[in-house]
């Protein structure tokens, strides 16, 4: 066998796809659209495990998809030149993409200028040049940008790293350093000099990227992915930073339309589950919302209710804690609050079902048949099979009759990292034959979910589901929710996680949140507890979450000197709910993030450098305060447009200097050519933010918040188009939808023109 030097000839071909072959190599190429190529390289005869990532059509079946499955694709036909020693191919947007065919490198030109390639002499593990794992190879510009990655620690740049692609139950973690952390999503977008790329490996084997930390005496600088699967599959996006975002997005389908309850401020905590007064604890939490007048909407429930001898043990009511779960239910659906209740993919050997469901086979398997055992909760257990039917059955079943039956329909889908590494454990396979469990981790852990949802759907038909999962893939944006898990009570914490949250925007996840105050260590300052809350208002997830080492419980209400600033900042909250929600909706059916670092839309070279802001949707720009002690921060605004805060119009490209105390509600920009809903003494107002001069069109969304109806047109669909000219602005609407709307405008503060509602 040939090594570093393997010749590739054209085997099969066709409008959109090519083929080559070296021996028993193949190099696959698929023009998916005119702006994105998906690459396969494997052998000839090994068997690809499918796909619970890929859903162009957002349609997913139990057993996944082929991996190189072209169906719901645009597809794209290149234009072609050939020769013995290259094939080029002209794709949209002034891309040209080369192979040479021997040892398949690829590059990639746009407007005539090198945009990336693979690294030579070679780049992929062909003939065990490189090991036993697939790798990939490709160069490094000096300057160049990466973002992405998942849920990763550290700057938003992650340039000049190295990170391991994998999931991990990393309780009280190191926002600035620690890694892996709990999700898998092996997808990157780099910026260079020349223009931007983004690539997306379809593999739900444990994985390494390395962002250009390693160096080699015998090759230029380098960046490489390298994973444990039998194939490298990925596929390539060009375009802006936006435009790569979106396209990556509408390739793993679309987001699940959370109900508008769940942007509200949801509760919870170890501590009052964990009390062997556990009901007593739960009354008090809403005898205090009554005497606080904070809103609430859900409350995580977490898992000491399934307590045996401090144990936790799924789908097990602990008796003594709470006498009666149905009663104790009701009496919080009657306060219009949704339990959100911890469920656990693991059962300990300890559990009153193990030993029956062992006997049935539907656990995770040793090569000799028997339970695959590791630790898990303060003991050992097995993890359930999510890849055989009688598995997923019983889940459902379970999660029927000990949890919707009784009035919840919710699931927190917690510690579902999957945390199998033993090469011996086996999976029953998709229906196909056993299949090594490490290497489908977050497949797992998505078919948890999925089952999860799927019950939840047959109990509540006519009622958007909501789930939330700490772990997994990129597909469980098409089932749930996330939040960046058990991170710590610390400033630096605050202002790491603020990163990490929009890494899982830029990674296709835009609803997520932190678990406000921190989870672990010891309870907040006030300080940190009110920044804690400036920032966890504006993000999807606003739930405060505490599992304190001295056992106390991280409460709205904790410190009650500041309780009127956390009232405040709660109002601020529910007043932006209006606008919060329309951001919602256009995340799921435009893939406009509902949280983003500017530097996603705007290329001004000092946002590279600021960290410290975040767009909220598209027209709100936000700044915060991370650094304990401090209250004043420089906002540097992009260019091009034009932003307002209170009764002042700025110019962007200017920085400006705010105070923001820790007990005030917080300041924001809007940018010029917005209109702004919020929710004021029960009714919507749009505010109307103009432009110096011309039109713009803003769009708003309004349904019932809790069904599909709105699929068929139940809601409210506005197009608002506003005529800005030198004493007037004039505002017109049309609402597409079939729910009644009257709206009530009025033009910002800042503006003194006239305005014309027709």
């Amino acid at each position: 066998m040939a090594k570093f030097r393997h010749i590739f000839q054209l085997k099969d071909s066709g409008e959109s796809c090519r083929i080559y072959a070296s021996g028993d190599n193949r190099l696959r190429l698929d023009f998916v659209s005119g702006t994105c190529l998906r690459v396969a390289v494997y052998k000839a005869q090994e068997r690809l495990l499918p796909t619970f990532s890929v859903a162009p059509a957002n349609r997913m079946d139990s057993e996944g998809r082929e991996r190189l499955d072209t169906k719901d694709f645009p597809l794209y036909t290149p234009a072609c030149r050939e020769t013995q020693e290259l094939d080029s191919f002209t794709l949209a947007e002034g891309i040209e993409v080369t192979l040479q065919k021997e040892n398949a490198l690829l590059s990639y030109r746009q407007n005539g200028k090198p945009l990336f390639s693979d690294r030579a002499p070679l780049a992929y593990n062909l003939a065990g040049e490189f090991g036993c794992e697939q790798y990939h190879y490709i160069t490094k510009e000096a300057d160049e940008y990466i973002f992405g990655l998942g849920d990763k620690g550290g700057d938003l740049n992650k340039a000049g790293r190295a990170f391991r692609i994998e999931t991990t139950d990393c309780m009280g973690y190191d926002a600035a350093e620690t890694d892996p952390l709990y999700k898998h999503i092996p997808f990157f977008m780099c910026q260079t000099k020349a223009g931007c790329y983004g690539i997306f490996y379809d593999t739900a084997a444990t994985s390494y990227m390395d962002c250009g930390k390693e160096i080699n005496n015998y090759y230029a600088p380098y960046k490489y992915f390298k994973s444990e699967d039998n194939c490298l599959v990925y596929y390539v996006f060009f375009g802006s930073k936006f435009s790569i975002l979106q396209q990556f997005c509408r390739l793993c389908g679309k987001q699940a339309f959370p109900p508008r309850w769940s942007f509200h401020f949801c509760g919870s905590t170890m501590a009052y589950t964990d009390a062997p007064d556990a009901q007593k604890q739960m009354d008090a939490f809403l005898a205090k919302l009554h005497e606080t007048g904070l809103p609430c909407a859900g409350f995580y429930l977490s898992s000491g209710y399934t307590s045996i001898d401090e144990k936790r043990c799924v789908f097990h009511w602990n008796r003594d804690k709470f006498p009666d779960p149905a009663a104790f239910i009701k009496s919080f659906r009657a306060e219009n609050i949704h339990l959100i209740p911890n469920i656990k993919p693991a059962f300990l050997t300890t559990h009153p079902l193990y030993a029956a469901l062992a006997k049935q086979g539907l656990f995770i398997q040793n090569e000799d048949g028997t339970p695959f055992v590791t630790a898990f909760w303060d003991g050992l257990g097995s993890y359930l099979d999510f890849t055989h039917p009688q598995a997923v059955a019983f889940w459902q079943q379970q999660l029927k009759e000990t949890l919707l039956d009784y009035g919840m329909d919710c699931t927190w889908n917690d510690n579902n990292e999957m945390d199998i590494k033993d090469r011996d454990a086996r999976a029953c396979g998709f229906g196909s034959g056993a299949v090594p469990a490490y290497t489908i981790r977050p497949i797992l852990t998505y078919l948890m979910v999925a089952a999860s949802h799927a019950a939840q759907i047959k109990k509540y038909p006519q009622q958007r589901p909501f789930l939330s999962t700490r772990s997994g893939g990129i597909g469980i944006r098409r089932l749930a929710q996330t939040w960046s898990g058990d991170n710590r009570t610390a400033f630096e914490d605050l202002r790491y996680c603020h990163n990490i949250g929009l890494t899982m925007s830029l990674s296709g996840l835009s609803f997520y949140g932190h678990d406000v105050g921190g989870f672990y260590g010891d309870m907040p300052s006030r300080e940190l507890l009110l920044r804690w809350i400036q920032h966890g208002i504006f993000e999807p997830r606003f739930t405060i979450h505490s599992w304190n080492q001295d056992g106390s419980a991280t409460m709205p209400w904790s410190y009650p000197d500041i309780l009127e600033a956390v009232k405040a900042l709660f109002a601020q909250r529910e007043r932006l709910l209006p606008y919060l929600y329309n951001c919602a909706y256009r995340a799921v059916e435009e893939e406009i993030p509902l949280n983003a670092p500017p530097l996603l839309y705007y290329d001004d070279a000092p946002l590279y450098a600021q960290n410290d802001t975040m767009l909220v949707g598209t027209d709100i720009l936000v700044p915060f305060i991370f650094e304990q002690g401090q209250t004043q921060t420089k906002v540097y605004l992009p260019m091009g447009e034009n932003w307002y805060l209170g009764e002042t119009r700025y110019t962007g490209g200017n920085t400006v200097t705010l105070t923001i105390p820790p007990d005030k509600p917080m300041p924001y920009f809007v940018k010029a050519g917005s209109v702004i809903p919020t929710a004021e003494e029960e009714q919507i107002v749009f505010t109307v933010y103009p432009l110096a001069g011309g039109s713009f069109e803003s769009r708003y969304f309004w349904d019932d918040g809790e069904s599909f109806a709105y699929k068929d047109g139940a809601c409210v669909d506005v197009r608002i188009t506003a005529e800005c000219e030198e004493n007037t602005v004039t505002v017109s609407y049309q609402n597409t939808g079939k729910n009644a709307f009257t709206p009530a405008f009025r033009l910002c503060a800042a503006d003194k023109r006239t305005l014309i509602v027709k």
